[in-house]
């Protein structure tokens, strides 16, 4: 084998890893990220705020991951 015919040979290699490695990152879900859950109650993490973790409650519901919303109440600070 010549010596062109060899690097020749790398670089095709070299791109075929290239494009298999592109094409099995494309097939990995990137959409659902980790949740840290117990039985049916769960928290997406989603960042930061100085050193507090943020992120959205989730609930399970026949098996899928929902988010939680919140109603808010008003309730007297005092009862007379």
């Amino acid at each position: 084998m010549t010596r062109i015919a060899r690097v020749a040979f790398v670089l095709l290699w070299l791109a075929s890893l290239a494009v298999v490695g592109a094409l099995a990152s494309a097939q990995t879900p990137r959409d659902s990220g980790a949740i840290i859950s117990g039985g049916d109650i769960g928290f997406r993490p989603e960042g930061w705020k100085g050193k507090a973790r943020t992120g959205t409650w989730m609930v399970r519901i026949n098996g899928e991951w929902v988010e939680a919303q919140t109603t808010m109440k008003a309730v007297p600070a005092t009862t007379r």
